[in-house]
C-alpha cells in the first residue's frame, strides 16, 4: 500500500486515481484508503521497513499502469521522475517497459503481434528496438475504427500523411553446386571473364598493402606496371595479369551485411543490404527476418508485399515455397507465412473478431492472368482489377484447405527445363491473401488487407539459357511449328519486359522520395504502374501505407558473376527508397573483411588437411619424348686392333638423317606422394589466389 502512494505521488496525476482504485483489490487494501495521496498512508506504519521500497520493483510498476488507457499510459512514462524512470528502465529501448508497453497496446486497440516470445523478439530486432516496434505500431492504432480498404486516403486518414511506404532489402545467396564450395574461381579460370580493375581501386589496394607509399607513388608503380603489361601482350594480356576475375569475393552475412563483388566495368562494388543471408542460412532465418513483419501488418490491415527477384536458378522458387515434398525444416516463405496466419486468425476469433481469410493463386505471363485454382486465362484489360476485387478467391479455413490450394496451383504452373535450371519457373507467380476482419458490433466497413508473394521468373540470357535452341525462321516453317519452336524465348522476352517495367517502378518511387526531401518539385512523379501486368496487380502493394520486402536471390559462382551484380543493383536501387545511399567508393572495410574470411577459410582448410592427409607409395608412369631413328650410331670393327690392345674398336657413326620424328617412351616410377586431400589442396590455392589479388600481389 505504501509503495503504490509513494509511486502516485510521483504520477502526480488524476489518471492514477481510477487505476490505483483498481490494484486495491488485489492489495487488500479498503477503497476508502485510495486517493489524491498528500502525505503518508494511514497503514503505512503497520507495515514492515523493506515493503517501503518494493515500488520500485518494475513488475509491480508495469502492472499498476497496465490498468490505465494507453495513452495515458505514455503520459505517465513522459512525467516519470528520474529514479522512476530508472525503475522503469523508459532509456533503455529494449526494456521490458517498451514490450509491456507494446502488449498494452495492442490489446485495447485490437493490434495483433506473434505470441511467440521466439516471434516477438525477431520483430522487436527487425524495428531496431521494443520501442521501435512500438513506434511501427503507434500509427496504426485507429485501423478498426477507420475501416474499409487500405487506399491513400484511408493511409492519410490513419498516420496523418500518405505516403508511407516501407521497403525493406534482403539479400540471399544459395550454396554453391558441386564440390568447391568455399573459394572463389582462380583468376584463369576459363568460366569467368578476366577484369581490369580502376585506376583508383588499383592505387587503394596497393596502398592498403603498402602503407608507407603516398598516393603519386602508388599511381606511379601501377601506372607502370600497367604499360609494361600492355606492351607485352595488350589490354586483354593486362586484364588477365591483374589477377581479377568475374566474381564474388565476399558475403558479410548478417544484419547491414554487405557483398563485395568485382566485374566489368565498375571493378570492385560493394552492396549493402538490411540483411545478407549466405547459403548456409536455414529457411526459418529468412522467415524469421522477411515473414514475421509482413505478417503483423497483414493482420493488422497493412497491405504488404513479398518480391523474390534475381537470375534463372538463383534460388527464388525454393526460397518461396521449398523443393518439391519438403521436410518441415526445409518448407519455404509461402507456407510458412499462411501457417502463422492461420494462427492470428485463430486468436482473433477467440477474442470475438469476425475474421475471414481469402487465397488467390494466378501467374503472370506478359499481359495474361492466369487464375491457378479456378482454371481460368484471362487477357482483358479488366483482369487486373478483378483479381484485386477477389474474383479468384477461394476461401481459407482450415490447414487442410491450405495444402489442398498450394498443391493444385503448383501442379498448374508453367515450367520448362533450361540450361540453367532444370525446374525453370517461366512466368510471375503470384500467392494474395486477403483478411477481412470486423469487431464484434461494429457498425463501421470491414477491414480488408492483402499480402502479395511474388516468385518473379527469373532474368536470364538467352546464350546462356539457350531458350532459343531449335527456334525456327518465319517463313520456313509453318505458324504452328514456328511458334512452338520460339515458346521458350518468347516466355523469356516476357518475363524480362516484366522485370524492366517492375525498375522502372522502383525508380519513379525513388525518384518521388528524393523530390519530397529535397522539395524541388510540387508536382507529384508518376509510377508507371501501368506499364506491364505484373506491376499493376502489385500496385496495392507499391505504394500509400504499405511495407514490401524484396529478396534478392543471388548465385556464387563466378560463371554467372555479371548476372549476380545486375541484381546486386536492382536491390540497391530498392534500398534507396527509404535510406540514403552511403558512400561506397572506399572498399576498404570490405577488403579488410574479405581478407578476414579467406584467413579464416584458410586456417580452417589447412586443418582438415592435417587430418586427411598421409604418405604413401604410389606407381606414377613418367612419359619421356625420345627420337623415333631407327639408324645405326655405332658400329663394331672386331677385326681392329684397339689403342690399349686387343680387338674390336667400336666406331661412331655421323648422324647423317634428317628425321625430326619422337616417340614417347614410358617409364613406371615407384615413389611416395601426399595423398587424402587433393580438393582441400584446390580450394587452399585457389583461396591463396584470391589472398593474393586483394593484397595487390598479383
Amino acid at each position: 500500500t505504501h509503495s503504490s502512494q509513494s509511486l502516485c505521488r510521483e504520477l502526480d496525476g488524476d489518471c492514477f486515481h481510477g487505476a490505483m482504485a483498481l490494484v486495491a483489490p488485489l492489495a487488500c487494501v479498503p477503497d476508502g484508503r485510495i486517493g489524491r495521496c498528500g502525505g503518508e498512508c494511514e497503514s503505512s506504519a503497520a507495515l514492515p521497513p523493506e515493503s517501503h521500497e518494493c515500488w520500485s520493483h518494475p513488475a509491480f510498476a508495469s502492472a499498476v499502469l497496465a490498468f490505465l488507457p494507453i495513452q495515458e499510459q505514455l503520459l505517465c512514462v513522459s512525467r516519470l521522475s528520474s529514479v522512476l524512470r530508472e525503475v522503469f528502465q523508459v532509456h533503455d529501448a529494449d526494456s521490458n517497459c517498451w514490450r509491456e508497453l507494446c502488449e498494452n497496446l495492442c490489446a485495447e486497440m485490437w493490434l495483433w503481434i506473434p505470441p511467440s516470445s521466439r516471434e516477438r523478439a525477431l520483430l522487436a530486432g527487425t524495428h531496431g528496438s521494443w520501442r521501435g516496434l512500438f513506434d511501427e505500431l503507434w500509427p496504426l492504432r485507429h485501423s478498426f475504427r477507420l475501416g474499409g480498404s487500405n487506399s491513400v486516403a484511408s493511409a492519410k486518414a490513419r498516420t496523418g500523411h500518405a505516403d508511407k511506404f516501407r521497403l525493406a532489402t534482403f539479400c540471399r545467396f544459395r550454396p554453391t553446386r558441386g564440390a568447391h564450395s568455399c573459394a572463389a574461381p582462380r583468376a584463369n579460370s576459363a568460366s569467368a571473364s578476366a577484369v581490369t580493375l580502376p585506376l583508383h581501386q588499383r592505387v587503394a589496394l596497393l596502398r592498403q598493402a603498402q602503407p608507407q607509399l603516398s598516393k603519386r607513388e602508388a599511381v606511379e608503380r601501377v601506372l607502370t606496371a600497367a604499360q609494361s603489361q600492355e606492351s607485352r601482350g595488350g589490354e586483354e594480356s593486362a586484364a588477365a595479369q591483374s589477377g581479377f576475375s568475374s566474381s564474388v569475393l565476399s558475403v558479410q552475412s548478417g544484419t547491414d551485411g554487405s557483398v563485395l563483388t568485382v566485374s566489368p566495368g565498375c571493378g570492385l562494388r560493394s552492396f549493402q543490404f538490411g540483411h545478407v543471408f549466405d547459403g548456409t542460412a536455414a529457411q526459418e532465418d529468412v522467415y524469421g527476418r522477411c515473414g514475421v513483419p509482413l505478417v503483423m501488418d497483414l493482420v493488422n490491415g497493412v497491405n504488404g508485399a513479398l518480391i523474390l527477384y534475381g537470375q534463372t536458378g538463383s534460388g527464388k522458387t525454393h526460397s518461396m515455397f521449398g523443393p518439391p515434398h519438403p521436410a518441415d525444416a526445409h518448407r519455404g516463405l509461402a507456407p510458412r507465412i499462411a501457417e502463422t496466419t492461420l494462427g492470428a486468425v485463430a486468436d482473433r476469433r477467440a477474442l470475438g473478431i469476425d475474421v475471414e481469410m481469402r487465397l488467390s493463386y494466378v501467374e503472370v505471363f506478359g499481359h495474361e492472368l492466369y487464375d491457378l485454382l479456378g482454371d481460368e486465362r484471362s487477357d482483358e484489360p479488366t483482369v487486373t482489377r478483378r483479381l484485386l476485387q477477389g474474383d479468384f478467391e477461394v476461401t481459407i479455413d482450415s490447414a487442410a484447405d491450405l495444402d489442398s490450394a498450394l498443391a493444385l496451383g503448383d501442379s498448374r504452373k508453367r515450367r520448362a527445363e533450361t540450361e540453367m535450371n532444370e525446374r525453370s519457373t517461366r512466368a510471375h507467380t503470384l500467392l494474395v491473401f486477403r483478411l477481412v476482419q470486423r469487431l464484434p458490433g461494429s457498425t463501421e466497413p470491414p477491414l480488408s488487407s492483402q499480402l502479395f508473394l511474388a516468385d518473379l521468373g527469373g532474368s536470364e540470357r538467352v546464350t546462356k539459357s539457350r531458350a532459343n535452341e531449335g527456334a525456327k525462321t518465319a517463313g520456313y516453317a509453318p505458324w504452328s511449328e514456328y511458334y512452338e519452336s520460339r515458346r521458350r524465348l518468347t516466355e523469356t522476352n516476357h518475363i524480362n519486359q516484366s522485370l524492366l517495367a517492375l525498375k522502372r517502378c522502383i525508380h519513379a518511387l525513388n525518384e518521388r522520395q528524393l523530390n519530397t526531401a529535397r522539395e524541388a518539385s510540387k508536382r507529384d512523379i508518376p509510377v508507371p504502374y501501368r506499364d506491364s501486368r505484373l506491376t499493376a496487380v502489385l500496385e496495392p502493394a507499391l505504394g500509400g501505407l504499405a511495407r514490401a520486402a524484396i529478396v534478392v536471390c543471388c548465385s556464387p559462382e563466378a560463371l554467372h558473376a555479371e548476372e549476380t551484380v545486375q541484381s546486386l543493383r536492382f536491390g540497391e536501387l530498392c534500398g534507396r527508397i527509404e535510406h540514403v545511399r552511403a558512400d561506397r567508393s572506399d572498399h576498404s572495410k570490405e577488403v579488410a573483411w574479405a581478407l578476414k574470411q579467406i584467413d579464416e577459410q584458410v586456417a580452417e582448410i589447412e586443418r582438415q588437411i592435417r587430418e586427411k592427409e598421409r604418405w604413401e607409395w604410389r606407381e606414377t608412369v613418367r612419359t619421356d619424348m625420345v627420337d623415333a631413328s631407327t639408324a645405326a650410331t655405332a658400329r663394331l670393327n672386331s677385326s681392329e686392333e684397339m689403342e690399349l690392345g686387343g680387338l674390336g674398336a667400336v666406331e661412331i657413326l655421323p648422324d647423317r638423317t634428317s628425321s625430326t620424328e619422337h616417340r614417347e617412351v614410358e617409364h613406371r616410377v615407384w615413389g611416395q606422394q601426399l595423398v587424402g586431400a587433393e580438393a582441400e589442396r584446390e580450394q587452399l590455392e585457389a583461396l591463396l589466389d584470391q589472398r593474393r589479388q586483394l593484397l595487390a600481389e598479383a
